[in-house]
């Protein structure tokens, strides 16, 4: 791969539970990521849906992709801390940009048999409820296994009765967005490509840093008006996902009334 791409490798970056991402320089100047993916069919859909996102921008060009390695060569995007990391909330009319565009741009895609966003609903349920037992009594006291078989049903029944489908990122939150400056908006990296319901996309960005629940309603329909959709739909896949974000605030130490009140969304 060094001398294939002519590239100079660098660190390690240390982050994704898939793949291993390292930095490197291509021999003419340019900063690139090198990201290896143990698993050929997540390799290829990545790199199928990064270049069907291309013309917006939003994603990081493919450099080089080798199907028999694993290996993705993309451009490294200069603001490489995610917004996770800022926990500054983000402006809205950023988020509606970054999906819009991106909904737009993979449009052509959604007869080419990409994975739909039933099978993915099925993945991530089916892994949380399968791990729960194992998050620790900090988790699974406040958020019961139910809730997430609850979720589990109505995100079923949503995606079953998706609106026209758009490609979606299908990991879309603040851990796999970059800020690329003034020029470049928001950059999304990582996605987990699938078609469906363009709502999901947008779900995380509810809570994303706003933790007052008297404004998630709220930011569910300026989301949804700035995205032309349903506002009901949007905040029913809330909903659906609310008590897996429970979870997930419990694990990372957030307080129970900050808990309770994510889970008292869910069914």
């Amino acid at each position: 791969m060094e001398e294939r791409w002519e590239l100079v490798i660098g660190e390690a970056v240390g982050r994704g539970n898939t793949s291993l991402v390292v930095r490197c320089r291509r021999t003419d100047g340019r900063h690139a990521m090198l990201k290896l993916t143990p698993d050929a069919v997540l390799g290829g859909e990545e790199a199928s849906a990064l270049r069907r996102w291309e013309s917006s921008g939003r994603v990081p060009l493919v450099w080089g992709y080798d199907p028999a390695l694993g290996a993705l060569l993309l451009e490294a995007i200069a603001g490489e801390t995610p917004l996770s990391e800022r926990r500054a909330p983000v402006e809205l009319d950023e988020v509606a940009d970054l999906i819009g565009e991106l909904h737009r741009s993979g449009a052509p895609a959604v007869t080419e048999g990409w994975a739909r966003l039933a099978e993915r609903v099925e993945f991530l349920f089916e892994h949380w409820i399968e791990r729960h037992g194992r998050r620790g009594e900090v988790v699974t006291r406040v958020v019961p296994v139910d809730r997430l078989r609850r979720g589990h049903q109505l995100a079923r029944e949503l995606a079953a009765d998706a609106a026209e489908p758009v490609l979606l990122h299908g990991d879309l939150h603040p851990s796999n967005v970059l800020d690329g400056g003034t020029l470049r908006g928001l950059v999304a990296i990582d996605p987990r490509p699938c078609v469906g319901d363009a709502a999901v996309d947008a779900v995380d960005w509810v809570f994303s840093a706003v933790d007052d629940p008297g404004l998630w309603e709220r930011r569910s329909r300026d989301l949804a008006v700035a995205l032309g959709l349903d506002h009901e739909r949007l905040w029913a896949w809330c909903a659906a996902f609310a008590a897996m974000l429970a979870a997930s605030r419990a694990a990372q130490g957030a307080s129970a009334e900050q808990v309770a009140a994510v889970l008292a969304l869910s069914p």
